[in-house]
């Protein structure tokens, strides 16, 4: 069917419509938590975003009443809720993974004794869909729904190593990379010649990066065309992953390929390493 151009009637319509300030602000409130999948005070919510006390309260209490929003009774702290979560990542594939990567998770951690998580993509950031803690008191915590810029994580390096440097540099250009501890990569030139050896390797790692004294690998899980779907994440503390760096990687890489053939993407006797040729 063909589309028929707009009138000048209805652009000029469009284009003098003014901005809704309750519905933006709801939308500011939500991408305050969908961005890093921190938590927040009212007071904290009211000084980031900065709007009144009383329209932050109005709005946290009403996305606390759809089950958007979870707080704590005891911080007062409000966090992205699992139904929000849910709804979010409700898309066949991920639903699929959510369903068919658990026990993954369950297995690598058992077997590394570290948190292996699942992680989708979305935008800029990766995102986590799915969890097992580790075992022990040292242990890296997980909430779902949490999200890390790509630039300082092993999924979303697995993420970048799908364009040619040409593009990634532009990827990386667009805005300034945040240096979110002392060994984030933050320059560019550093960054491609990491992602190209994550290309080369067919698994990429992530070292204090996010967290001082945490480091992790990461597993690519692909769909039947090869596309990256998700990935596979193994993490804890810094010496004791450096230590069974070796087992890491092959039980990780492993699971993610057995994950990969659960949803049909590729053949049992494929490399592992070669999903992301």
């Amino acid at each position: 069917m063909r589309t028929q151009p707009a009138s000048s009637t209805s652009r000029s319509r469009n284009a003098t419509v003014p901005e809704n300030r309750s519905v933006a602000r709801i939308l500011d409130v939500l991408d305050l938590f969908l961005d890093g999948g921190a938590t927040y005070t009212l007071k904290e919510v009211s000084e980031r975003l900065g709007i009144p006390k009383s329209t932050a309260h109005g709005i946290l209490h009403a996305m606390r009443g759809k089950g958007y929003l979870t707080v704590d009774p005891e911080t007062k702290r409000y966090a992205v809720s699992l139904r929000l979560v849910g709804r979010l990542t409700a898309t066949p594939a991920v639903e699929i993974l959510r369903q068919r990567g658990h026990r993954h998770l369950e297995r690598l951690s058992a077997t590394l004794g570290e948190t292996t998580k699942l992680i989708a993509f979305e935008r800029t950031h990766s995102v986590a869909i799915d969890f097992v803690d580790g075992a022990g008191p040292l242990k890296y915590a997980v909430t779902l729904g949490q999200r890390w810029p790509f630039h300082a994580t092993g999924g979303g390096k697995l993420y970048l190593s799908q364009f040619d440097d040409d593009r990634l540099r532009e990827m990386l250009s667009e805005r300034q990379l945040e240096q979110i501890t002392p060994q984030t990569v933050v320059d560019v030139d550093a960054l491609v010649a990491e992602v190209a050896e994550v290309r080369r390797n067919g698994w990429a790692r992530q070292r204090e990066e996010i967290h001082e004294g945490i480091a992790g690998f990461a597993a690519p899980v692909v769909d039947r065309a090869g596309k990256l779907l998700a990935a596979l994440v193994v993490m804890g503390p810094t010496a004791r992953v450096d230590e069974h760096a070796d087992r890491i990687v092959a039980a990780m890489l492993a699971e993610a390929q057995a994950l990969s053939v659960e949803v049909g993407a590729l053949s049992p006797e494929a490399d592992a390493e070669a999903v992301l040729a």
